[in-house]
């Protein structure tokens, strides 16, 4: 077993290890923010991709402003306002490049600063007023996978202890996640619609970050070209350049209509390229060329970090097909450190 497989298989379990303390600490966090407006949160690569997450998911359940952050404005003399933000730094090593400038600027205009980290000593978490820690062990595997899932969890942990009410399907995460990875790691996957030239990954809300997320997994783990789109974005004028020799990937959360769906496939089907599409089994069949259905529903955002799993789970397969050294991607490294 390589080790991204068993990083895929862990994440359950680290998520049912850490939900008392990642649950204290998101109080904590929350409760040094009551006076802000909205949230700034700098992050980069998966990170980035969590940080969509949360721009959604607190939108929805609070009404909350998240804003993403620029690093290289942060740089040098030029002063951003960040008048009534909170400010949160999400980096799993707590050395990624960029993210001591944004908390230095946030700091320097007094507004309360929280880290997301797998590392507590790291820069980042020393330079934060209030620490949320992964708390699951080093990423040994070049493909972030349990980092991502823990993030996910704290920032849904975030929005709980913000409402100050239960957050649907929180009880329920780490079961859910341990059942779609065993499932979908004994399942045989489309691989002949995978192993193409070209992945466009499609979604919307939710499930946009679950298809950036989907997207960055395979080009780290395969080499093959995998983008990622918003469904609007995407029939708007890019769905025109793919073709025959691509496949579209389409990830279905709550956000995503039937009919949007509907005219998703019809123009990837016009174009010439494929379609796989992973749903959960509360929505209806669809007239893709595949599909993967979740053994579990449940909670948008559940559902979402269920997918991601499964994107996981197509990387890893992908990348066995084709050959290619799953844990130590060519031309790759673990992170961009900063000092």
């Amino acid at each position: 077993m390589t080790i991204f497989e068993d990083e895929i298989r862990s994440q359950g379990g680290l998520l049912r290890a850490r939900e008392q303390a990642g649950a204290a600490e998101a109080r904590r966090a929350a409760e040094s923010w009551r006076d802000v407006t909205h949230l700034l949160v700098a992050a980069r690569g998966s990170s980035n991709n969590a940080a969509v997450f949360f721009q959604y998911l607190a939108g929805q359940e609070l009404g909350l402003l998240i804003a993403l952050a620029a690093p290289s404005l942060y740089e040098g003399s030029q002063q951003v306002n960040l008048e009534g933000a909170g400010v949160l730094a999400i980096s799993q090593s707590g050395r990624t490049l960029g993210m001591l400038e944004v908390l230095a600027q946030a700091k320097a205009q007094d507004c309360a600063t929280v880290a997301i980290t797998n590392d507590s000593t790291s820069p980042l978490a020393r330079a934060s007023d209030t620490i949320i820690e992964m708390r699951v062990g080093p990423e040994r595997a070049l493909a972030s996978t349990k980092t991502f899932s823990s993030t996910w969890h704290a920032l849904a942990q975030l929005v709980e202890a913000w409402s100050g009410e239960p957050l649907e399907g929180m009880d329920g995460l780490a079961d859910v996640v341990d059942h779609v990875a065993s499932w979908v790691l004994d399942q045989p996957l489309p691989l002949e619609l995978l192993n193409v030239k070209g992945l466009t990954m499609v979604g919307r809300g939710v499930g946009l970050a679950v298809a950036a997320e989907i997207a960055l997994k395979v080009r780290e783990v395969t080499g093959v070209r995998a983008e990622s789109y918003s469904a609007p974005d995407y029939l708007h004028g890019p769905i025109g350049a793919d073709g025959e020799g691509c496949t579209a990937v389409v990830v279905v959360t709550d956000e995503l209509t039937d009919d949007v769906l509907r005219e998703l496939l019809q123009g990837c089907r016009e174009s010439g390229m494929a379609t796989l599409v992973i749903r959960p089994s509360t929505r209806d069949a669809v007239s893709g060329d595949a599909e993967i259905v979740l053994p579990e529903a449940g909670a948008n955002w559940v559902v979402g970090l269920s997918e991601v799993v499964v994107g996981q789970t197509i990387a890893l397969r992908l990348g066995e097909v084709r050959g290619r050294p799953i844990d130590t991607s060519p031309r790759l490294t673990k992170v961009t450190l900063s000092a």
